[in-house]
Parts: C-alpha cells; sequence; structure tokens
C-alpha cells in the first residue's frame, strides 16, 4: 500500500522559497470572493504553507503533507518559477529540475540551489 504522506526535506533557504510559492499560487489561482471550493483550495495551500514553515526549522529539515497536495505544489511552483523567469530574463530548468525532485523525496539544500542557478546563468 503507497503511502499517503509526502515527505519534504529541504533546509530554511528552500522552505522560504517553497511557501512563498505556496502563499503567492494560493492568492494568485484562487483569490478570495471565489467559490466556495476554491475557497477550500486556497485555505488548504495556505495551511501546507504554514505546516513546511513550522516543519522545516534549523533543528528538523523534514515535514510532511498529504500526497494529494502534490499536484498542486507542482502548480504552485510552475507558477512560481515562470514569474521568476519573467523577472530575470533567465531560465530557471535546474532550479525547477532540483524542486521536482524535492516533491519526489529527493533532499533539497542551498547548496544544491546555488549550485542550480549557477547551472541556469550559463
Amino acid at each position: 500500500m503507497a503511502t499517503k504522506t509526502l515527505s519534504l526535506h529541504c533546509d530554511v533557504e528552500v522552505r522560504d522559497i517553497l511557501t512563498a510559492a505556496l502563499r503567492e499560487y494560493a492568492h494568485a489561482a484562487y483569490p478570495e470572493g471565489g467559490s466556495e471550493c476554491a475557497q477550500v483550495a486556497r485555505y488548504t495551500l495556505l495551511q501546507a504553507a504554514d505546516t513546511v514553515e513550522a516543519g522545516v526549522t534549523n533543528d528538523s529539515g523534514v515535514v510532511q503533507l498529504s500526497r494529494r497536495l502534490r499536484t498542486q505544489l507542482k502548480a504552485a511552483l510552475e507558477y512560481y518559477f515562470d514569474r521568476l523567469d519573467g523577472q530575470t530574463g533567465a531560465p530557471s530548468v535546474q532550479q525547477r529540475a532540483l524542486f521536482a525532485g524535492l516533491l519526489k523525496g529527493s533532499p533539497l539544500s542551498k547548496a544544491d540551489l546555488d549550485a542550480a542557478r549557477q547551472a541556469d546563468r550559463a
């Protein structure tokens, strides 16, 4: 039987990017005043951001979320990186790949992310 949770292994710097992505996407995709279903999705994403923020600290680099959120997490990260690419004018291919790995259980650190940023600039 498959596990019902998604383990995210990251450090505080990566956590901050993930929580920003979740919050930005929740506000953009599900603005206040939408349908009841949209408001539930918004609330769920904002709660996930709070869970990640509280769970990943300097002392603990792992947080558990429901696997049902994986698609929404992917969408939030795509939204975040699409906006980043638009602001910087540079693609974020390597960074996106690392975050995709994070959602599949691979650990992600600031050092990994810095290397991906370098590769994306090259």
